[in-house]
């Protein structure tokens, strides 16, 4: 019976440990370089499991989410994200978020066609961000 268990549950823990990082950058700006620049400083983050980044103008919004056994580390990471992504790009107003809602808000906005849309979610989003902090 404990063979069993082992041969049934090891597979599913390595599958579980996939380090495999899903990084989407999106928006309505144009600046291509701006957009490959983000996407490889949320890429860097090695604890970082996904990411989601909406730039509207001079606005950027990035939702991460850490690897699940660094949850401890979810405030961390964020921050330090900020201040890089800050310190890169001092004309925009950024904001970094690991709340799960506001990853699961950014990936509807990807499939969003409408560029005034996108540009009231992200502000709603961030606003909404800041009241709860």
């Amino acid at each position: 019976m404990k063979k069993l268990a082992a041969i049934v549950l090891i597979p599913l823990f390595l599958i579980g440990c996939s380090s495999e990082q899903t990084i989407q950058v999106s928006g309505i700006t144009t600046d291509e370089e701006k957009r490959a620049e983000i996407e490889s400083l949320i890429r860097d983050k090695k604890d970082v499991y996904t990411g989601t980044a909406i730039m509207v103008q001079d606005e950027v919004l990035i939702a991460i989410q850490v690897n699940p056994w660094l949850g401890f580390k979810e405030q961390k990471v964020e921050k330090e994200l900020q201040k890089e992504i800050e310190e890169k790009y001092p004309d925009m107003n950024v904001l970094v978020s690991s709340d799960f809602k506001m990853h699961w808000e950014t990936q509807k906005l990807l499939e969003e066609e409408d560029e005034k849309k996108v540009t009231d979610e992200v502000k709603k989003l961030k606003d909404l961000a800041k009241e709860e902090t």
